[in-house]
């Protein structure tokens, strides 16, 4: 991911607002969402998903454009989101099955297999470009969703080659870690790709049989133990990166960052069992208000990265089950909603990040999306698929 924005046009959204919640119905919907946002929540996701695919996708070459009626494919970065978006739409609406499909087949176009190590280029390619680290450590975790969900080995297989390429990006400079670029441009290690690529290697651990399932969850360890001590802030939060020349730190502490370091310490809670990894999850998740708005106590940061943030709440929520996680989770996306209404975001990586987090409530107010989550957080290393 880029902590750069990149700027996009938007179309005016054309879909009637949907009638207002009596406003003592909204509040008890943030504290108990059965009695009045189940329903709506999947409204919401289905309208955002409509709008989406009526105004970014072009059917005939399964690709999303950057902007909405653009001619210009996304950057792969945006693919991953929009991609983890339809995967949670599958859920819930089978049909986008055969989209995800056909979108994923369409990425090919941005593989480069003419190198030793195959990976993802930010654009469509024939080769040769500078690749981010972390655009293909998002790609390694949306398909290995994609493949709990459908069981169909291809989101498997690509996930594994592609994880490869992403811990190849390792050497011992700074002590360790994995370089954002592949050809080292702008010199620093970040948060952004280490966070993602440790969880991309336990996860990945959940479906392989021993020993490859002790390599990848030692390979994750190694990459999380050097996170945590190059990078993570006295108040359990996490820094940006370091400049692996200087060892400079950049204190900024985005949602992102933090988010996916909860999940990390979650996940070795789940396959250990040591308290001391669910108690630095509960520490990083008190500490994110800290990066709320004080006014509207909503996420500071724009929703390409804040939406990553509402998605560790929700995790966080469903193992210990405090009800200011799902509460926070359940204002930020309604915020965004909003926002949305309003004036639909410019770009499709924000319109595909309302569309994930409005899925992933939709998954916690139905049977459908409570029991993928329960088979998912209960999944160990060595399981079967």
């Amino acid at each position: 991911m880029r902590n750069q924005p990149r700027l996009k046009t938007s179309m005016n959204l054309t879909r009637p607002r949907s009638p207002a919640l009596p406003a003592f119905l909204l509040c008890a919907s943030l504290v108990f969402p059965s009695l009045a946002q189940t329903a709506t929540h999947q409204e919401k996701a289905a309208e955002v998903m409509e709008y989406i695919q009526e105004n970014f996708w072009d059917r005939k070459s399964a690709l999303y454009s950057g902007k909405a009626g653009g001619k210009d494919p996304e950057l792969i970065w945006g693919n991953g989101v929009m991609f983890s978006a339809i995967a949670a739409a599958a859920r819930h609406d089978k049909d986008y099955r055969g989209v995800m499909r056909k979108f994923f087949e369409a990425m090919d176009a941005y593989w480069d297999v003419k190198v030793k190590i195959p990976g993802y280029e930010p654009a469509r390619t024939q080769g040769g470009s500078d690749k981010y680290y972390d655009d293909n450590a998002w790609m390694v975790l949306t398909f290995l969703e994609a493949y709990e969900l459908t069981g169909e080995s291809r989101y498997l297989k690509r996930a594994e080659e592609t994880l490869e390429f992403v811990v190849s990006g390792w050497d011992e400079e700074a002590g360790g870690g994995i370089w954002w670029h592949e050809k080292h441009k702008d010199g620093d290690k970040n948060t952004c790709v280490n966070a993602p690529a440790a969880l991309g290697c336990f996860r990945l651990a959940r479906f392989e049989k021993e020993p490859a399932a002790a390599k990848w969850n030692a390979q994750g360890e190694k990459i999380a133990v050097w996170t945590v001590k190059t990078l993570q802030g006295e108040n359990g939060l996490f820094w940006d990166n370091i400049d692996v020349a200087s060892g400079q730190i950049n204190k900024a502490q985005l949602t992102y960052n933090s988010a996916l370091m909860l999940r990390n310490f979650l996940s070795l809670y789940t396959r250990t069992g040591e308290q001391f990894y669910l108690a630095e999850a509960l520490r990083i998740g008190k500490a994110a208000d800290s990066m709320l708005d004080s006014r509207t106590r909503v996420y500071r940061d724009p929703i390409k990265w804040s939406h990553l943030m509402v998605e560790a709440d929700l995790e966080l929520w469903r193992e210990c089950g405090e009800d200011y996680l799902k509460e926070r989770a359940i204002r930020n996306t309604e915020a965004h909603y909003e926002a949305w209404k309003k004036e639909p975001y410019p770009d499709l990586i924000s319109q595909a990040s309302l569309a994930r987090e409005l899925w992933l409530l939709v998954d916690h107010e139905t049977p459908v999306g409570r029991e993928f989550w329960k088979k998912a957080d209960a999944a160990k290393a060595g399981a079967t698929p």
